[in-house]
């Protein structure tokens, strides 16, 4: 039996992820920052024995090496990952260190604690959740954009490098995915007094070709493809799921 581990696992796409890697037979560790979430999320699974909690907080980059490193997955789904609005010109340093930290730092240290040992045992799958905007630049979204296109750039280079081991790393790059952050955007959109909550959900699915929003759903049956797939590498959209 695979071992799969999601970081940020406890709600929205990571949870939507897990539920997918379970169902495949999957044992699957979540990780996350709350008790509680944590808790929730491993009921909501069930998995009659497949699913376990890691809490930490995975900014804490030489307590997730570890505990990452001692859960030796086959799988890696790095998911953790969080939004800021701002421009360049009003986006303070502080800010920016936090997101290029949390979008990206946090997906390098778990995939450099995990790859060693799939290199060892010659299978893994590693794959990254990134963004629209890890190929497209997004108005108002300097720091997050940024780190986006980083957490591309991080996974060609593993990709590149582990090339003919047996152990793959790809990258989903979904639009606006019915998640927290897609409603905090929502919430700020309609603070600013032009559209209503229907209105702003509206505008931000038309990025999408298919009109709407997309559901964690979606994207976590890009990511079970990749996992069971020996894709690495390759450009391919699916809709609006980007692979890299």
């Amino acid at each position: 039996m695979r071992t799969a581990v999601v970081t940020g696992g406890s709600k929205g796409i990571g949870l939507a992820t897990a539920r997918a890697l379970v169902a495949s037979g999957h044992r699957t560790i979540i990780t996350g920052r709350s008790a509680a979430s944590l808790g929730s999320a491993q009921e909501a699974l069930g998995g009659a024995g497949l699913v376990a909690t890691l809490q930490l907080d995975a900014r804490d980059h030489a307590a997730a090496r570890e505990a990452l490193a001692a859960a030796a997955p086959d799988v890696l789904v790095a998911n953790v990952g969080a939004g800021f609005s701002g421009t360049a010109q009003d986006t303070g340093l502080a800010d920016w260190q936090s997101i290029m930290d949390t979008n990206v730092t946090t997906a390098f240290t778990a995939v450099s604690a995990v790859l060693g040992g799939m290199l060892d045992r010659g299978w893994g799958r590693i794959v990254t959740v990134g963004s629209l905007a890890s190929h497209r630049g997004l108005r108002y979204a300097a720091a997050y954009t940024a780190s986006k296109h980083a957490l591309l750039g991080l996974t060609r280079a593993v990709a590149a490098d582990i090339e003919g081991s047996g152990v793959t790393a790809n990258l989903v790059a979904p639009a606006f995915v019915r998640t927290d952050m897609t409603t905090e955007n929502v919430d700020r959109m309609v603070a600013g007094g032009r559209r209503t909550a229907a209105e702003a959900e509206e505008q931000l699915g038309r990025v999408s070709t298919l009109g709407r929003l997309l559901e964690p759903e979606e994207v976590a049956v890009a990511v079970l493809d990749l996992v069971r797939g020996d894709a690495n590498g390759e450009l391919r959209i699916l809709g609006d799921l980007a692979r890299v």
